[in-house]
């Protein structure tokens, strides 16, 4: 058990400002076990419209429990503000591992330990009956001993509905302060038609977030969202980049950036040409390509489910002594310092708050 209260906590270090500025994420102490844990600091003032969302994220990372899911350890209010602990994922998410250290993309081996985890986490929530509607790089993290947890549950939804269980959604998920999750939802939920959509659009979503580990871009990032949402329900999906793939070197830059663009294969953007050599250099495993086709197929109903893509072959490579920290040895990890001056004056400036439980948030 974590205490609710901020004086059991000694904030160390400052990660990263997140959900558009209005949430801060700390590594912190707690005192009562020396144990090092994240706290994200949400400011209320900016964040009362997204207050039923924040409570949605608490409420079902309380019911939902599995090892590749991040756990909720406590929330509390202190002030004006919305603190809520988790273990410390000492190597961040996935997405800033690729900004800061593999910006052409894991090794194929990481890809299958980190796709493995995801799906296994998946697994559990499809069968829990939640929709994730946010897989995407961001919101995988890595922990110190190689696990990986899956988080951003503010926009799974439910397929029970006033007690009864519905076989699509049709409903949008909320939206992100910049839109930025549209690049990974399926086409079908993008229609937003009388057919709905079901728990396959996350398998889509894990689809983009193959070429998204494995090339290090992010799909469809430098093609305007309009175009995006065209493209995919045309059926342009992205791919795999590598020498089966990726352009030839003859082509123009502006020739390779369009085909990157707008024909149905890459969906990468500007960024798929930004180091063709690299990708030119490699061949990923013909068991990767596939299993990001069958996760991309434009119609759900013939993308396999959670469980049969956890039996697909390109698993098979994973052996019992691989150690993904080890695999990503690059990485430095989240060092918590207990002098960082800034973590240690926002401490004492909260101290110094009176506090006051807000109506907007109840737990």
């Amino acid at each position: 058990m974590f205490n609710p209260d901020l004086n059991d906590y000694q904030l160390t270090s400052i990660i990263t400002e997140c959900c558009g500025g209005v949430a801060v994420v700390y590594s912190a102490l707690y005192k009562p076990n020396n144990q090092n844990v994240a706290i994200k600091r949400y400011f209320v003032d900016k964040t009362k419209e997204n207050a039923s969302l924040i409570q949605q994220d608490i409420a079902t990372r309380k019911e939902l429990q599995h090892p590749n899911i991040l756990p909720y350890l406590t929330s509390f209010v202190h002030g004006r503000e919305l603190y809520v602990v988790s273990p410390l994922m000492t190597f961040g998410s996935c997405r800033d591992i690729l900004d800061r250290y593999f910006h052409e993309g894991l090794p194929e081996l990481a890809c299958a330990i980190i796709l493995r985890d995801v799906l296994l986490a998946l697994q559990y929530l499809h069968k829990q009956l939640y929709i994730h509607r946010s897989v995407r790089a961001s919101h995988v993290l890595i922990g110190a001993n190689g696990v990986v947890r899956l988080s951003g549950l503010r926009s799974a939804a439910s397929m029970m509905v006033r007690g009864r269980r519905q076989k699509q959604l049709h409903n949008l998920p909320p939206p992100d302060h910049d839109n930025i999750n549209l690049m990974w939802l399926s086409p079908e939920l993008l229609e937003q038609n009388i057919k709905g959509y079901d728990d396959r659009s996350d398998i889509y979503s894990l689809g983009v977030l193959c070429c998204e580990l494995a090339n290090g871009a992010v799909p469809f990032a430098e093609v305007p969202t309009t175009l995006m949402f065209t493209e995919k329900v045309r059926g342009s999906r992205p791919q795999l980049l590598d020498c089966s793939t990726f352009p030839e070197p003859c082509l123009e830059d502006g020739e390779m950036k369009s085909m990157c663009m707008y024909t149905a294969d890459s969906g990468v953007g500007d960024s798929g040409a930004r180091a063709p050599h690299v990708y030119r250099a490699r061949r990923l495993s013909d068991g990767f390509h596939q299993l990001s086709e069958l996760a991309l197929l434009r119609d759900p109903e013939k993308r396999p489910t959670a469980t049969q893509l956890l039996n697909h072959a390109f698993f098979r490579q994973i052996r019992k002594s691989d150690f993904l920290p080890s695999l990503i040895a690059r990485v430095k990890p989240i060092k918590p310092d207990p002098n960082d001056m800034s973590a240690l004056l926002l401490q004492q400036k909260m101290a110094d708050m009176e506090i006051e439980k807000t109506t907007e948030w109840d737990f």
